[in-house]
C-alpha cells in the first residue's frame, strides 16, 4: 500500500501536479532537503511550486523502494530538464513518513 503510494508520489511530481500532490500531504507535513526546510501543508506545497517554475520538466524514477511500518526509503534518480538517457541527473534518497491515515507527515531527502 505505502509503496504505491510512494509511487504515486513521485508520478505526481513527475507531472507538477500540485492539486493531487496536496491530497497526498497531512496539515503538519514537513519537507527537508539540502535546501529547503518547511513545516505545514499550505508551506510545503508553496515550496513544490516553486521547485515546479524554476524548471522546464522535472522527472522522478524510483530505482527502488523499501517499506517498514510507516516509512518508505525510496532511492531515486531526478532528471532536470533533460533526457532521461543524459547522464547528468541527482540521485536521491528520500524517507517518507506517514500517518495512520496513510497521509504523508514527513519527506526528507539525501542528495547521494
Amino acid at each position: 500500500m505505502l509503496k504505491n503510494l510512494c509511487e504515486k508520489y513521485f508520478e505526481l511530481f513527475s507531472k507538477k501536479d500540485i492539486n493531487s500532490l496536496s491530497k497526498l500531504f497531512s496539515n503538519d507535513i514537513s519537507l527537508i532537503d539540502w535546501e529547503i526546510k518547511e513545516v505545514g501543508k499550505e508551506n510545503v506545497v508553496k515550496a513544490n511550486k516553486k521547485i515546479f517554475n524554476s524548471v522546464d520538466s522535472i522527472n522522478v524514477i524510483p530505482q527502488k523502494i523499501n517499506v517498514n511500518k510507516n516509512v518508505a526509503m525510496c532511492m531515486i534518480k531526478i532528471v532536470i530538464n533533460q533526457d532521461l538517457d543524459d547522464e547528468d541527473h541527482l540521485k536521491v534518497i528520500d524517507v517518507i513518513t506517514f500517518n495512520d491515515s496513510n497521509l504523508i507527515t514527513e519527506i526528507s531527502a539525501y542528495k547521494q
